[in-house]
């Protein structure tokens, strides 16, 4: 089984939200900061699969605290149990995906599109559940609680530890029904033969959890058994699985997480929806790593999982991200995967080698490495002189892989980052783009035309520091390399050991340095830490750049952009 559709109205920090989950995986991975309704989304699909009827809802549950308004929560779900599909139950109800439930709109089943049912849950003033099936061409019908019982999810938040134990809401009742196995149990256990209580109604569980651990990578020092949780001498009201003599609700955090995620995996022949909240919680990155792989193979059912760990975002391939985004509010979900191939490659192998920038709330997408160094300086140099750093205001670097930049920032903008562009002005091609961005509001900051960064540090410093941005190439390329570069653009230099002196000349001579460092066969600074290094030199010596010059007027503004919201800082570094 697997939902569709997600419509949520006024629950709890949500006003309203309409989700349409991609088809094409059966992971999908919410990511987005802080307050942004994630767990709520996770929690509106659980009440809606509540396997009991007592749900227990109150007055803070509802948005703004308002019961006047009815908490509506409604999935869309597909892969149904047959159960479910016959006339007499609810076969006459099945609609089309992606179809909203409205008056005169047409949900009927079309051929090769999946079958759905929408199941819908109410909750008013008097705080009484009420779970519906609906469509658009019959009155609501309810639901049984035994034919929502066939409709699987597990829900892995901060309750796994519930699963190592037999109980009301713990997973291991879908394996075997514990109430008599209990009751007998704990007779024998008070007349003081507990070593001798015979559960062996529920140890058909043990095959399960030993698969599972293989599975999931949890090892076990025994066999799996069950047995009394004994606390001060008495007998306590649960009743828990054992390796050996250790309960497994003694485990690490990690490990119980683990097998509650493959416990609830395996309860349902028709694959459970498997709600996982921060999938990161008590898990090092090679276990996470290799979870999210375990649950993206299911062959059935979906996991819907969220996350703050970047460890788990450079995991998850594009089309299984989505960007969760709430404000006054209305919660909307963008897709980061758009319809351009390559845009696509671009995006996927950001998120592979920088996902922190996608956990952020804004980006400052740069050209190119070049670029991403040079504000790695330009952070550092925040964060001596003016005691900030970039991160303080969710601000993140994203690389735009150069001539798809302008692709790559229509994706962000349209999944709600806020986002500047920090580029080039060496491309006439280019002016259309920067034009259509900054009328919408999008801050681009670029260089004299046609100079690249190269040109424009190399234009605007002084020859000393001149002398030292050679120099790094000199060291990474070597000083014949560098020198012949230089001597066949006819720059005056001469050498000393093995560094390179810069003799007089003009403004114009000295930019055409920077003309060389940007040519493709040579690409001084074409690199992160180069980038940063070339940054390193400016930063470290601002104050000898020309206060008037474009080089401090640009990171002036970039400055400003960073600290927006932060009205006592609006001022030029200097």
């Amino acid at each position: 089984m697997r939902i569709v559709n997600l419509d949520v109205q006024n629950f709890r920090g949500i006003r309203r939200c309409a989700i349409s989950f991609p088809l094409d995986t059966r992971l999908v991975c919410l990511i987005g900061a802080g307050d942004s309704t994630k767990s709520t989304l996770l929690k509106a699909i659980e009440w809606i699969l509540w396997p009991t009827w007592n749900l227990q809802a109150s007055d803070t549950d509802f948005s703004d605290g308002d019961t006047g308004k009815p908490i509506m929560l409604r999935g869309t779900f597909t892969e149904l149990p047959d159960g479910l599909l016959s006339e007499d139950k609810f076969g006459l109800y099945l609609r089309r995906p992606n179809v909203p439930i409205s008056p005169n709109v047409d949900d009927e089943p079309k051929d090769n599109e999946p079958i759905c049912l929408t199941l819908q849950l109410t909750i008013s003033d008097s705080l009484e559940p009420k779970w519906e099936i609906v469509c658009n061409r019959l009155d609501a019908k309810p639901i049984s609680l035994s034919d929502r019982k066939l409709l699987s999810s597990g829900s892995i938040g901060d309750n796994y530890s519930r699963d190592m134990y037999w109980g009301r809401h713990s997973v291991l009742q879908r394996y075997a029904d514990s109430k008599s196995a209990l009751r007998g149990a704990y007779t024998s256990a008070l007349r003081g033969v507990a070593k001798d209580a015979d559960f062996s109604s529920l140890d058909q569980v043990s095959e399960k959890i030993i698969e599972v651990g293989k599975e999931y990578g949890v090892a076990f020092s025994a066999n799996v058994r069950n047995g009394f949780i004994i606390q001060n001498t008495s007998v306590s009201t649960s009743v828990g699985l054992f390796d050996g003599y250790a309960p497994l609700g003694q485990r690490g955090t990690g490990s119980q997480r683990l097998l509650s995620m493959g416990l609830n995996v395996k309860a349902s022949d028709n694959g459970a929806i498997l709600l996982i909240d921060e999938i990161e919680n008590g898990l090092e990155p090679y276990r996470l790593c290799s979870v999210i792989n375990v649950l993206r193979q299911k062959n059935s059912g979906q996991t819907i999982m969220t996350t703050h760990s970047p460890v788990a975002v450079a995991e998850c391939t594009i089309n299984e991200i989505l960007i969760v985004r709430s404000k006054q509010g209305e919660t909307k979900v963008h897709f980061l995967k758009s319809d351009d191939t390559e845009t696509n490659k671009t995006i996927q192998a950001e998120v592979r080698k920088n996902a922190n920038a996608f956990l952020c709330k804004r980006i400052i997408v740069c050209e190119g490495k070049t670029e991403i160094g040079f504000i790695r300086a330009f952070d550092t140099y925040l964060s001596q002189c003016k005691k900030i750093r970039i991160a303080y205001n969710g601000i993140g670097t994203a690389d735009g892989g150069g001539d798809t930049i302008f692709r790559c920032a229509d994706v962000l903008l349209n999944c709600g980052y806020d986002i500047c562009l920090f580029m080039d002005s060496d491309l006439e091609k280019e002016k259309p783009d920067k034009a259509a961005l900054r009328a919408r509001g999008i801050s681009i900051f670029d260089w004299d035309e046609p100079n690249a960064i190269e040109e424009q540090v190399f234009y605007n410093t002084p020859l000393v520091l001149a002398n030292e941005l050679v120099n790094i190439a000199t060291e990474e390329y070597g000083l014949d390399v560098v020198s012949s570069k230089l001597k066949a653009q006819k720059i005056p230099h001469e050498i000393t050991g093995e560094v390179i002196h810069l003799l007089e000349m003009g403004q114009d001579v000295q930019k055409s340095i920077g003309t060389i460092a940007k040519h493709k066969k040579v690409h001084w600074f074409k690199r992160i830490d180069l980038g940063e290094s070339m940054g390193d030199v400016v930063f470290n010596n601002w104050n000898m750049i020309d206060a008037k010059s474009t080089l401090r007027k640009i990171m002036g503004d970039l400055y400003r952009w960073v600290i927006r919201n932060d009205q006592t800082r609006v001022r030029e570094p200097s």
